[in-house]
């Protein structure tokens, strides 16, 4: 086996998938084994496959699926028609969920819903298969082994990987690169190969922005290698900036702070020079107003004194107009009692 092989080997056996592939089923078509591929996500075997039959019993085409709402499949995969509580069907609506937009997808890109067709072409039919990522390239390998007659499919994608990984060269490869993959491959784990390459493209090495640094393969691939050198000097530099930034902020905060602590302070200083001069002009003004009060209580007290006086004069004056009365009218009888003597 030579060191390439080996690589392969190691990276079938590093590699997780997060679902199964189904096991080919005779009765189905190739749109219906991605249904069987996109159910296997939520059920086992035996029981995504009694789904599709469910399905194909409740429908009288796929179409008819593909417009149903979501709570009306999920009750037609269980088989209680096309009405069920929400309850009843809680359990399977994210597979139904899934089934639905596998066949919206096909729709989309195929203005159909047969894949057959693949058949005919596999070149062509990995370019379509690379643009389907709910189904994703893991099960779509799987649809294109079963197209080729179980042939090795090699796509773009598979490719990239590969190149990548340092394994083949994607310059000039396009017409021979299943004779230049083949080999690789170890007998009888075709199938897994496909699976694996295409989990790897699907989750990590995506065309444009690889996730190299989150890859169980990055140790063992030279552009993994350098992509995530790259992200971690990247991120390096992004934990200076935000250290800068986090420093420049501090700085500008405690400016913000003492600026503040400054205006607090003068504004202090200013409410305490204006309160004391209101003391102050209160004070005075109290003091005026004392005064005031004063001369006019000493004002009040003398014109009462003058008032008393004036009382006093009058009674006086009274008194003696009284007496001076009371004098001639005595007088008065006097000369009367002396006129009649006489």
């Amino acid at each position: 086996m030579s060191k390439k092989s080996d690589q392969v080997v190691k990276v079938l056996e590093r590699i997780k998938p997060r679902w199964p592939l189904p096991t080919p089923v005779k009765d189905l078509n190739l749109l219906e084994h991605g249904m069987l591929a996109v159910l296997l996500r939520h059920f086992d075997q035996r029981k995504a496959e009694a789904a599709i039959a469910a399905l194909k019993k409740g429908y009288a085409d796929w179409n008819e699926m593909r417009v149903a709402q979501t709570q009306e499949v999920a009750a037609q995969m269980l088989g209680l028609g096309r009405r069920a509580p929400r309850s009843d069907v809680d359990p399977v609506l994210a597979a139904a969920r899934d089934v639905r937009e596998f066949l919206q997808e096909v729709f989309q890109k195929t203005h159909g819903l047969e894949l057959e067709f693949l058949r005919e072409d596999l070149s062509a039919s990995s370019k379509l298969v690379q643009q389907m990522p709910h189904l994703g390239l893991a099960s779509g390998g799987f649809l294109l082994w079963l197209a080729g007659d179980r042939q090795l499919p090699v796509h773009a994608a598979m490719v990239r990987v590969l190149d990548r990984l340092g394994l083949v060269t994607r310059a000039g490869l396009a017409k021979k690169a299943r004779d230049v993959v083949g080999p690789l491959v170890p007998e009888g784990s075709e199938l897994r190969f496909v699976q694996i390459l295409g989990e790897v493209a699907d989750r990590w090495c995506d065309t444009r922005k690889p996730v190299c640094w989150d890859c169980p393969l990055r140790e063992d691939c030279p552009f993994g290698k350098k992509v995530a050198q790259e992200h971690k000097v990247q991120l390096e530099r992004m934990e200076a900036q935000r250290k800068r930034d986090e420093a420049k902020r501090l700085v500008f905060e405690k400016k913000e702070a003492e600026k503040r602590k400054k205006e607090a302070e003068r504004l202090a200083k200013k409410a305490a020079i204006d309160n004391a001069k209101l003391e102050k002009s209160r004070a005075r003004q109290a003091a005026i107003d004392a005064k005031k009060r004063a001369l006019e209580d000493a004002k009040q007290k003398k014109q009462a004194e003058l008032a008393k006086k004036r009382a006093l004069a009058e009674k006086a004056k009274a008194d003696a107009a009284k007496k001076a009365a009371i004098k001639a009218k005595s007088a008065a009888k006097k000369q009367a009692k002396s006129g009649k003597k006489r």
